[in-house]
């Protein structure tokens, strides 16, 4: 185990009898009945339940269980491959419900672990992959011991770039997706009178160097339903008001633009 414990920061050793995690300081904290562990203390929650609802889950899992994200996860899947050698600890930042994780690493040739705020992926994520280690815990204050990941993936999650340069090893690999020009053009259209391209400048992590940069765009043309989804998993659902959610739903055939920027770091 590499979790450090988020009261003291030392470091944390699975207690088998006990089910439990456990720190030199007397600090425990148990595996959920699913494997998972939560390891945000409640005095650093914002809210009672942080992060996305059942509802926002559910809606996500059916999006991504169409395959609409296929050729990313796959393209992540060749990336991460090439970069990192089978057996290293592989980390999805803001896992949700773990397909990423489930997608890259299908053999478990990697160790995987997934974190995300949200305490309802949590639970789906670790019902669903239960080779990888996944914990309930924020990016401002990653679970893990200094130097200890050899690759991480993010796709859109927030992350406090100080806390994924100390977790990363020396030699190690984050690869950041963000959305690329044209990502979700169509669906912009509904809601916004002039549809804008999103901004591509470079975002740059502290003490990581950027090794590559590539494009990945393609078409897909989900149903009605999964438009929907799509839009409510955006920061555009908030924007949408019922009659363009209407007109989003009702359109036939409706082909939306998938536009993805995934960068390549290393630290030195």
């Amino acid at each position: 185990m590499i979790y450090q414990c988020p009261l003291c920061q030392s470091p944390l050793s699975f207690i088998l009898e006990h089910k439990q995690l456990g720190c030199a300081n007397n600090h425990r904290f148990d595996q959920a009945k699913q494997g998972y562990f939560n390891l945000l203390p409640v005095q650093r929650k914002k809210s009672k339940e942080p992060g996305d609802s059942k509802e926002m889950i559910a809606a996500r899992e059916s999006f991504l269980t169409a395959n609409h994200y296929q050729p990313l996860a796959e393209n992540l899947k060749v990336l991460i491959a090439e970069l990192v050698l089978k057996h290293s600890k592989l980390l999805d930042i803001g896992c949700g419900e773990g397909y990423y994780s489930r997608q890259v690493n299908p053999n478990d040739h990697f160790i995987s672990y997934g974190f995300d705020i949200s305490k309802p992926a949590v639970i789906k994520a670790a019902k669903k992959h239960q080779t990888g280690s996944y914990s309930v815990a924020s990016s401002e204050e990653m679970p893990f011991q200094s130097e200890t990941i050899d690759a991480a993936f993010k796709v859109y999650a927030p992350v406090n770039e100080l806390e994924l340069h100390r977790i990363m090893k020396s030699g190690g690999y984050f690869i950041n997706v963000t959305p690329a020009p044209r990502h979700l053009w169509q669906l912009r259209e509904f809601i916004y009178e002039e549809v804008r391209e999103h901004a591509t400048q470079d975002t740059l992590f502290t003490g990581l160097e950027k090794m590559s940069s590539q494009q990945l765009s393609y078409q897909i043309t989900p149903s009605p339903e999964d438009r929907l989804r799509l839009l409510d998993m955006t920061p555009f659902a908030w924007k949408a008001n019922g009659d363009a959610r209407r007109k989003i739903s009702e359109r036939h055939d409706l082909a939306i633009e998938l536009d993805f920027l995934i960068t390549v770091f290393k630290k030195p």
